[in-house]
């Protein structure tokens, strides 16, 4: 029976191995020297008892003197008291059997629960190594996109500045396109006032005229600071400082030739058309400047977008 019980726990403990998906190396337990060899002299002193037994109910049945029937129950008796011990026998070894089996049990539960636990353990701290792992590639994805979104801003704000800095640019032509206009018209008057004898006359017809220059120079200016607290571009400043130099050029000239009419005689060569000519290169050359930040940024919001 011991056997079959071995048996039994062997294949079981078989199963239990080739079902399992996590594979762990178990110390084997050393077998108890001292244990075995315990039981080893129970078993004897068993046996040797058993024996002697055996032999005193033998000779007392063969051998010794006395009437037949007190032998049949005094074999009767040894026969009971053998069943009888051997019955003892039988249940103190399965106790001790079961007994061992329920701690070697108790044993593999324990096992197996400390290695259930540990292998929970090392899933939790797996999963909080994924999770961990997960949550920075978040954050450093988020980071990205905030930092490419602030880039984005970054450059529309540029692109839309720099829109602003073109219509400035426009605005300033406008202005210095009327300012030539009247130039030309102020030259063109001059020449007819001219006839005019007397002086007083004269200065009287040349103020209107020169009060419509005042107010387009005077618009000219604002324009010209309009732009100035638009732009951000050194090169850009640059340029409105070289319109405005030529703006004074401008009206230098006009005051000359307001004066020259007023005394009666013109001034020659005509001085108007070179300053319109400088104020209109420089005009144009500060929108070319403005057209090429916007181009640029442009292709900078392409880029980023892309």
């Amino acid at each position: 029976m011991t056997e079959l019980v071995q048996t039994t726990r062997a294949a079981e403990d078989s199963e239990r191995g080739e079902g399992s998906t996590f594979t762990e190396l178990i110390p084997a337990s050393v077998p108890d020297s001292r244990g075995s060899r315990r039981i080893s002299w129970r078993a004897i002193g068993w046996f040797a008892c058993g024996l002697a037994g055996s032999a005193a109910i033998a000779w007392f049945i063969l051998l010794s003197p006395g009437e037949i029937g007190s032998k049949a129950q005094w074999f009767f008796g040894a026969v009971v008291l053998c069943v009888v011990v051997v019955s003892i026998w039988q249940f103190v070894t399965i106790q001790r059997l079961a007994r061992r089996d329920a701690a070697e049990a108790a044993e593999r539960h324990r096992e197996e629960l400390a290695a259930a636990e540990e292998r929970a353990m090392r899933e939790l701290a797996m999963t909080q190594r994924l999770h961990r792992t997960q949550m920075e590639a978040q954050q450093r994805m988020h980071h990205a996109e905030m930092e490419t979104q602030r880039e984005l801003a970054r450059i529309e704000r540029d692109h839309l500045t720099k829109q602003l800095q073109k219509q400035a640019m426009i605005e300033v032509s406008r202005a210095v396109n009327a300012h030539t206009q009247l130039l030309a018209t102020l030259w063109n008057q001059g020449a007819s006032i001219l006839r005019i004898e007397d002086r007083d006359e004269r200065e009287q017809a040349m103020n209107p005229i020169f009060e419509q220059i005042s107010q387009a120079v005077t618009g000219f200016s604002v324009e010209i600071g309009n732009a100035h607290l638009l732009v951000e571009d050194d090169r850009l400043h640059r340029a409105l400082n070289h319109v405005n130099e030529a703006a004074l050029m401008a009206i230098r000239v006009a005051q000359d030739v307001h004066d020259a009419v007023v005394e009666g005689h013109a001034p020659q060569p005509n001085p108007i058309s070179p300053v319109q000519q400088l104020m209109h290169a420089r005009a144009a050359e500060a929108r070319r400047l403005a057209w090429d930040l916007v181009r640029g940024g442009l292709d900078d919001t392409s880029a980023a977008t892309e």
